[in-house]
């Protein structure tokens, strides 16, 4: 069946109503989760754009699932919603039938703007084209943020401010309604955007507060409540923002029936740190929640399972045998995340791998029902990072580690992390 993949780079699940957030206002993407089979553990197994764009067309340079589409007369276009300086390497553009650029213009009132203006003509071109692949991918969550005035300081106002924690009050809803936002209204663009400090706006202070547009990718004071205040409340209006403009594209995709006859995949390459353990962006590869746990929904023609959701670990190489299996091709070894949208089958996973390299430094992480371990392999010097253990589910956030109370068990899950190399 045709199929559509939204790659929202940079997304974290935290940040998502769909995954527990009730602060940030995403009604359109909350609506298509209750359209959708939702994976709850979808955790990277390499949180790089590169190694993931690696991962779920089934391995780079080659990429292997865009080949055996070509083969069986699918049409497969990349959309690049994204600016230039976040493009991917020459191997993974090459390796598509058709690569559609709706880049970000200077003039455009958000950053999606070319692509809702473009989209529909590409629609009409794919639809009467016969079965296609369409991935679209955009940077509209990394920095720097192209955010509105009004949106941000529908959250700043709020002072109950915390990163994927629901605040406990009464003011969900009308936050909700001054931050949702008609995507066709201005936002500041690049050229306006303000280059702000890394200090935190004094509230007492007569002037009006800005976003913080550009946060520098690094190390961030993670007791530091203005700073990540700040931080924040311009990511859950950057979140907004884009969420308003998914609304739009998914509505020019139900305009031509694609709602009943293509299968919608949403996911990311990684969560974008936001400070919760003391960084900024993809500065160190220390594997916490917020930077490998990704969304994951699966959309399939007429709402056909809506609202399933599947417990169990996936992670994204599973997604190159499920976009085959979407189109009949499904290799007979390896295992399709359809049947556990379908409900036929439970996941062959009992853990997450994941393994990173960032500037100099290195880490492994194994994920149980039980257990997050994590296990520094590389430290730059003058730098301190220990191996730690967390309990699932409870801990959610990664914030009390447990290993000096349960050194066997670290040791046992050390010795399976090192055992599935």
């Amino acid at each position: 069946m045709n199929t559509i993949v939204f790659v929202l780079r940079g997304c974290p699940v935290g940040w998502l109503g769909a995954y527990g957030n009730e602060w940030v206002a995403t009604p359109n993407l909350d609506r298509v989760a209750a359209e959708s089979v939702v994976f709850d553990r979808h955790v990277s197994d390499r949180p790089d754009p590169d190694a993931a764009r690696a991962a779920w067309l089934g391995g780079a340079p080659a990429l292997p699932v865009l080949s055996s589409l070509r083969a069986a007369g699918v049409k497969t276009v990349l959309v690049r919603a994204n600016h230039s300086d976040t493009d991917g390497p020459d191997w993974y553009y090459a390796a598509w039938g058709e690569v559609f650029d709706a880049r970000p213009m200077e003039d455009d009132l958000s950053p999606l703007g070319t692509l809702t203006r473009e989209l529909p003509g590409l629609l009409e071109r794919l639809v009467s084209s016969g079965p296609f692949l369409l991935w679209i991918e955009t940077d509209r969550l990394l920095p720097p943020w192209d955010v509105r005035q009004d949106v941000f300081e529908a959250y700043f106002d709020d002072e109950e401010v915390s990163a994927g924690v629901n605040p406990d009050d009464d003011d969900d809803e009308e936050i909700e309604e001054e931050a949702s936002i008609d995507a066709t209204e201005p936002a500041a663009t690049r050229d306006e955007q303000v280059e702000s400090a890394a200090t935190p706006p004094d509230r007492s202070d007569s002037e009006v507060v800005t976003p913080w547009f550009d946060p520098p990718t690094g190390p961030i004071d993670a007791n530091d409540p203005d700073a990540l205040e700040w931080l924040h409340s311009t990511f859950a209006a950057v979140v907004t923002s884009l969420d308003a403009e998914l609304g739009v594209l998914f509505g020019q995709f139900k305009s031509q029936g694609l709602d009943r006859s293509a299968a919608w995949l949403v996911t990311s390459d990684l969560g974008y740190p936001l400070g919760e353990h003391g960084q900024i962006g993809l500065h160190r590869p220390w594997l916490h929640e917020e930077l490998v746990h990704v969304p994951l929904m699966v959309r399939l023609p007429a709402a056909e399972d809506a609202l399933r959701r599947v417990a169990g670990f996936t992670q994204p190489p599973d997604i190159a045998s499920t976009i085959l299996d979407l189109f009949g091709l499904k290799p007979a070894d390896s295992p399709s995340l359809l049947d556990l949208a379908r409900g036929s089958a439970a996941s062959s996973r009992g853990h997450a791998v994941t393994r990173l390299e960032v500037n100099g430094a290195a880490e492994a992480a194994f994920r149980t029902e039980e257990w997050t371990y994590l296990l520094p392999l590389r430290v730059p010097e003058g730098e301190e990072r220990q191996p730690q253990l967390y309990a699932n589910p409870d801990d959610r956030w990664e914030v009390n580690d447990l290993r000096s109370r349960n050194v066997s068990r670290a040791d046992e899950l050390e010795a399976e992390l090192n055992a599935s190399e």
